[in-house]
């Protein structure tokens, strides 16, 4: 076995049989989600016909590194049906980060690969939350009757009733009033500094995914009530971003936004449109609970928190806990806890 680490790796992507690709793994996505401070790597080993990419960003930190996989759903992928040799291929890559003085780790994994099953004996593995996918393979009526609550489908014709309407923007011509939108329920919701992205990433997103996605509008009269940015790669289809007024969402917009994104996924051609989970683990979240009315459906989104420096681990993070106690209930938690 070879490892190697490397700054592009889109060549390699083709060894891989289509199921096990997605958009997650591309250049071109883990570079739109590199932050300032961030390096976009790739772990690669090989052998033979086998391999395995790990892409993630890279960081420095007091004379170490530490990783990260970019925002959403990522992790090791293979083209080696393998279990065993898939094991000892990221144990190698474990061995080549630690001789190459990183520190430590963070994974997400991707639900609808389902990587961190083979992952367990090596790296540890936290089964965070559920997600929810809707099985868009099937005919648009049998979605419709199969899948979506009673309830969901009374707030879709709800929503039709108020004078809500749909608009898929393929050339994301109304990417401003989206940007405008998201920050706006963003600023609503608290949400963490992670959660907003500066407009550059909106412009390049729209650079890369014009013919691979699109922004779904939903307006009543000329205003934009509810939009989300979505993506597509071979069977997978994403829900990406969102943003939504608030006084719309009780006329049924999110419904009748997401209903018609499943309805567009089906038209490209995707065959499981995943929309994500909650914004915690539990059961009853409220947003997870909003995604389940679209589908029975559920996979398991898992983390990973690789620790490849013991000591030098435990002595950073001990230092910063002594220097910010303020920080302990928020980030207490977090693996890379250190770069807040």
């Amino acid at each position: 076995m070879q490892v190697t680490l490397v700054p592009s790796w889109d060549d390699k992507l083709s060894r891989f049989p289509a199921e096990q690709q997605d958009v997650y793994f591309t250049e071109a996505y883990v570079r739109l989600a590199a932050g300032q401070g961030s390096e976009v790597m790739c772990a690669v080993c090989e052998d033979g016909p086998n391999i395995v990419l790990l892409p993630f960003l890279r960081r420095t930190f007091r004379g170490y590194y530490d990783f990260e996989t970019p925002y959403g759903y990522g992790g090791p992928i293979s083209n080696c049906p393998d279990a065993a040799w898939n094991a000892r291929a990221l144990r190698e890559i474990c061995a080549c980060f630690r001789a190459r003085h990183y520190l430590a780790g963070f994974i997400r994994f991707h639900p609808l690969l389902r990587n961190a099953d083979w992952c367990r004996g090596v790296v540890p593995v936290v089964d965070d939350r559920c997600t929810v996918a809707i099985d868009t393979s099937l005919p648009e009526e049998d979605i419709w009757a199969g899948q979506l609550s009673s309830k969901n489908r009374n707030m879709i014709r709800k929503a039709e009733k108020n004078g809500l309407v749909f608009f898929r923007d393929d050339d994301f011509s109304c990417m401003e009033a989206f940007r405008r939108l998201y920050r706006q329920t963003m600023d609503r919701l608290g949400a963490d500094s992670f959660y907003y992205f500066d407009d550059g990433y909106f412009r390049e997103f729209a650079r890369i995914f014009k013919g691979d996605g699109f922004l779904g509008l939903v307006r009543q009269g000329g205003e934009v009530v509810a939009a989300a940015l979505f993506m597509r790669s071979g069977r997978f289809g994403h829900y990406h971003l969102a943003g939504s007024s608030r006084e719309h969402a009780s006329l049924g917009a999110n419904n009748l936004l997401l209903w018609n994104a499943a309805c567009q996924m089906h038209r490209d051609g995707v065959k499981e449109f995943h929309l994500g989970g909650g914004t915690d683990g539990s059961e009853t979240n409220s947003l997870l609970k909003f995604k389940k009315s679209f589908s029975p459906e559920l996979r398991q989104f898992s983390i990973g928190k690789l620790v490849l420096n013991e000591a030098a681990y435990q002595e950073i993070c001990g230092a910063w806990a002594r220097e910010n106690p303020g920080k302990l209930a928020t980030y207490g938690s977090f693996l890379l806890k250190y770069r807040y």
